[in-house]
């Protein structure tokens, strides 16, 4: 039985309406095409639908047996094509987000707000994870997006740049280093270094001249997974760390101070990552291009 969308509505408009020349003008049809799909639709199933009189159109008792079964359907696929246009009008599904924690506390929260602010029936929901671990949603299917600093990736995954950040010395008002414009990494082998994260060392050694390498090899350096951790013992004198640009706001709220790095100046990529074998659906390709609005904003990358 091949059975057809159009013939099914124009069974229901005649049924509601009880008349041909009324249920045409309701679909926009001409009467002799509305009385070819009825027609076309009684042979499929076999069955007089109508008991047709002059004056009056009156539903068979098969037509009877069969009309609310078709205004069960056609309401179904009303609301099953009303959610997906909702869907691509952003006006209602779930985001689902992953980021390191130093971003989740910082620059994502501003992002998110700005987005459910243009998008309120979107619901986001931002998990925070280690650096190292960032793409395991992804490849679980647990998160449509990620977004972080530049980590390997393979056939499995597509990685989008957002912006290339400075990362900045902080250090405790009170230190010599934060009444300086700015302090080169070859001066910071005397102090103790607190590395952000466990592959920093590996990641910042090779952009060093020989010298300042040297020094930062010799240098005491105790490597912590989260950024919080670095700065609550920078804020403790307990060494000096490094963060990138968009930390700006924890680092004020430890009452710490951001020093221009040079010599060499270190720079990180951010990206956004998603699968590669499965297309964004429509509130993430638009969280993705307000993202790359937001992070255009001045001051936002060093």
């Amino acid at each position: 039985m091949n059975l057809t969308l159009r013939q099914l509505r124009a069974f229901a408009a005649v049924a509601e309406t009880g008349s041909f020349t009324a249920a045409a003008a309701t679909l926009h049809l001409t009467q002799s095409a509305l009385s070819v799909l009825v027609r076309e639709l009684e042979r499929e199933m076999g069955v007089q639908l109508f008991d047709r009189h002059t004056r009056r159109v009156l539903l068979s008792e098969a037509g009877r047996e069969f009309q609310p079964s078709v205004q069960r359907l056609l309401a179904d696929l009303a609301g099953a094509v009303a959610g997906v246009t909702d869907l691509r009008d952003k006006k209602k599904g779930v985001l689902r987000l992953a980021a390191p924690q130093l971003m989740a506390c910082t620059l994502m929260p501003r992002v998110i707000a700005a987005y459910r602010a243009r998008h309120p029936d979107i619901d986001v929901r931002l998990t925070d994870t280690l650096p190292e671990h960032l793409l395991d949603g992804l490849l679980s299917g647990e998160v449509e997006l990620a977004v972080g600093q530049d980590v390997a990736v393979d056939a499995a995954i597509e990685r989008r740049t957002l912006f290339r950040d400075r990362h900045w010395l902080i250090c405790p008002p009170g230190h010599a280093f934060a009444r300086r414009r700015k302090v080169h990494w070859a001066e910071l082998g005397p102090y103790t270094f607190i590395a952000p994260t466990r592959d920093f060392r590996q990641r910042v050694l090779p952009e060093l001249d020989a010298a300042a390498r040297e020094l930062m090899l010799r240098a005491t350096t105790q490597e912590v997974s989260y950024m919080t951790t670095a700065l609550g013992m920078v804020a403790s004198g307990l060494g000096l760390t490094v963060c990138p640009t968009y930390s700006a706001p924890l680092v004020r709220a430890h009452g710490l101070q951001m020093v221009r790095l040079e010599q060499p100046d270190f720079h990180r990529e951010v990206c956004v990552y998603g699968a590669s074998k499965r297309s964004l659906s429509p509130a993430a390709a638009s969280f993705v291009q307000l993202l790359e609005q937001f992070v255009r904003e001045p001051g936002l990358a060093g």
